[in-house]
């Protein structure tokens, strides 16, 4: 053996030491998120609430006027029914429209009756 073959040993054994010391001195299970709660040893900050009748109806307004928009139950085009117009008729372009299917329906494509 070399000199090179025994510094490289005697290097690979140091480390591969090394890595079981760190490997041992780690807990057999690491500390997860959530293992603790956030407020251990602060109940005494604590306090119960008080009952205040006036905040508590001008949170019960703000739930029935907002309610319905976070629940989402009603369509999200409310109130844009005034944009609706009905529609009006013209002759001239259903009848365009009208020869145009059937221009293109030569095929069968869209009424799905083939030939």
């Amino acid at each position: 053996m070399t000199l090179k073959h025994i510094v490289t040993s005697s290097v690979a054994v140091l480390a591969i030491s090394l890595a079981g010391a760190v490997a041992a001195a780690q807990p057999a299970t690491p500390m997860v998120s959530g293992d603790e709660p956030m407020n251990v040893g602060q109940g005494a900050q604590i306090k119960t609430p008080v009952p205040n009748a006036k905040s508590q109806e001008a949170t019960e307004k703000v739930i029935q006027d907002q309610g319905a928009e976070l629940s989402g139950d009603y369509p999200s085009d409310q109130g844009d029914a005034a944009q609706i117009k009905a529609p009006t008729s013209n002759k001239k372009a259903q009848e365009a429209t009208e020869k145009a299917l059937q221009k293109e329906d030569a095929t069968g494509a869209i009424s799905g009756k083939y030939k």
